[in-house]
């Protein structure tokens, strides 16, 4: 895996990561638990951050509204996918009832899993034993990846198609495939130590986060 960030502008980092966010809708219904609503996709971003922390330690866990807002904020760029998947999860009240109950019990799995021996790729397997719509299937790295990078942001990187492509990854299917998602998580930490000396004027994201915006600003996003 490469190293595409040596010449990357860290001071133009929001502004271009934001100036590729063009779908964002705010009005969707979503994000209906959130008052006022998230203007932007960082705005949401934070939101869904502090609501995590906030929620992993409570007795009923992640929220199905929540984790909902997640899965729209990780989809928005694909809007058969926001159909497919943020839709229905709306719509299917069975589908909402199995969500609740395997976000209650994989809370209770994170909250309880000691740090010291988080196994990251362990973790994402096991995401897909809770029935959890959108994360269930085999293929869903990206969206189960995401989920634990709001229980752990310093720790664990979101896994999709473009910072693959972005670090020189081009098999098909490579964001499905497990092979690929542990060599991608210890690339992504030495890329976050690499450029560290840049990340000190930044206060809102973790080192991994910043890697993963600056991998996705250099495949130009998702639009």
């Amino acid at each position: 895996m490469i190293d595409p960030l040596r010449q990357f502008s860290w001071p133009d980092l929001h502004a271009k990561y934001d100036g590729l966010c063009k779908r964002f809708n705010p009005l969707v219904p979503y994000l209906d638990c959130f008052y006022p609503r998230p203007s932007s996709d960082r705005c949401l971003y934070y939101a869904l951050r502090q609501k995590f922390t906030v929620e992993l330690n409570s007795s009923n866990g992640i929220g199905l509204q929540t984790f909902q807002a997640m899965l729209y904020w990780k989809l928005y760029s694909q809007p058969a996918a926001v159909s497919s998947t943020c839709k229905r999860l709306i719509e299917d009240g069975k589908l909402r009832q199995e969500a609740s109950k395997g976000l209650r019990a994989a809370s209770d799995a994170l909250r309880n899993a000691p740090m010291a021996d988080l196994n990251i790729v362990s973790e994402v397997r096991k995401l897909g034993s809770h029935a959890i719509w959108g994360m269930r299937t085999s293929t869903a790295l990206p969206v189960r990846t995401t989920f634990l990078h709001f229980i752990h942001p310093a720790m664990i990187p979101i896994f999709d198609k473009q910072v693959l492509l972005a670090v020189g990854v081009t098999e098909k299917g490579a964001n499905q495939k497990l092979r690929f998602l542990e060599p991608y998580i210890a690339h992504a930490a030495t890329l976050a130590r690499t450029h560290a000396g840049h990340f000190s004027s930044f206060q809102d994201e973790t080192p991994i986060r910043l890697v993963d915006m600056a991998l996705w600003v250099v495949r130009g996003g998702c639009n």
